[in-house]
């Protein structure tokens, strides 16, 4: 793929067919309008070699101290993906510069911030792992002592309103209940299969390590009171909030996954404010508000953990990452939240 190809063009150019009218999209189960009509316009940008990006970079000025380099970066990472840390840096705007960047912007600059966000997703996905396996525990022993190990399977333990047979046929899909293939199935799932033969899905402690995190934050979301109570006393929130922190969990879950970009990201998902928390999680829709969950639950599932200490560390050793375009607070690392 090219620059060209990755960079907006900055004027508008004359349509030349009809204004697209505005459009529903879905994100995350929700209808999202977008309202602006945008003109449509045939794509006619070119391919650049490695050495031409380059090339439009410095006469764009960005400071380049070692081309070579440069070029090795841009062959391995890729001009769109570095294109997301570069526009800071940039004029922005309607004009035609407004891909030229503002003085002393530097290569360096830019690889800084895009190795600062790879190193935070490790960070994040360290802590998500941890509350992953938790939830999947907790949810699990909690309600199978009480119920048995197949309890997902009975639609009385979860809200009238829930469509359970769909929750049904999704876990049947994710663990490949109709494959006669084994490959796509998990060990453990195709051990219980050559092995029972009723009842027709495995355990839910199986069933749990197979399907994914979102699987398991729907079942938590969607059960009757007397089953979720035991498991929000284990982290002390109400339901409510729980329940909203384990969707954005699995959103930053699926940003990290995905290799996305992650540091100044205004998140669509945003986690409950939970009243205990208002002066840490205010605003909620900054990368700064998702941490501040993970070590609110770190601390209840891992009481002596180096998670923030490693967090810290990191910020520490990229200095010139503007920490209030993530929602950080000037005073964080004195905040006992973190200590």
């Amino acid at each position: 793929m090219s620059l060209m190809q990755f960079e907006g063009g900055c004027a508008i150019s004359q349509p030349t067919h009809p204004p697209r009218l505005s459009t529903m999209r879905i994100w995350a189960g929700f209808p999202c309008l977008e309202c602006c009509p945008l003109p449509l316009t045939p794509f006619n940008k070119p391919a650049l070699s490695l050495t031409d990006q380059l090339q439009l970079m410095l006469t764009r000025g960005l400071t380049v101290t070692d081309q070579n380099a440069a070029i090795h970066y841009l062959r391995h990472i890729g001009y769109y993906r570095l294109s997301g840390y570069a526009r800071p840096f940039q004029k922005g705007g309607t004009g035609p510069d407004c891909h030229h960047f503002k003085p002393g912007a530097t290569f360096d600059r830019i690889l800084d911030r895009y190795m600062f966000d790879r190193k935070l997703r490790l960070v994040v996905m360290d802590a998500i792992e941890l509350i992953e396996i938790a939830i999947r525990s907790i949810l699990s022993n909690s309600v199978s002592t009480r119920h048995g190990p197949h309890w997902y399977q009975n639609a009385s333990l979860f809200n009238p309103q829930f469509n359970h047979g769909k929750f049904i046929e999704d876990i049947r899909n994710q663990i490949g209940h109709y494959s006669h293939n084994s490959n796509r199935r998990d060990i453990h799932i195709v051990h219980y299969y050559d092995k029972y033969t009723s009842p027709d899905m495995p355990p839910c402690w199986m069933i749990f390590e197979s399907v994914s995190f979102g699987t398991i934050s729907i079942a938590y979301k969607n059960l009757i009171p007397s089953e979720f109570d035991p498991i929000c006393g284990t982290f002390g929130l109400s339901h409510g909030v729980l329940t909203s922190w384990l969707h954005s969990i699995s959103y930053v879950r699926n940003i990290c996954a995905h290799h996305g970009r992650l540091w100044n990201r205004e998140c669509r998902i945003k986690p409950v404010v939970a009243k205990a928390y208002k002066a840490e999680m205010t605003p909620n829709d900054r990368v700064y508000a998702q941490l501040v969950v993970m070590q609110v639950l770190l601390r209840k599932i891992a009481p002596v953990n180096y998670w923030a200490r490693g967090l810290i560390d990191l910020i520490s050793a990229h200095s010139q990452i503007p920490l209030p375009s993530m929602g950080f607070p000037s005073d964080w690392t004195s905040r006992s939240i973190w200590n």
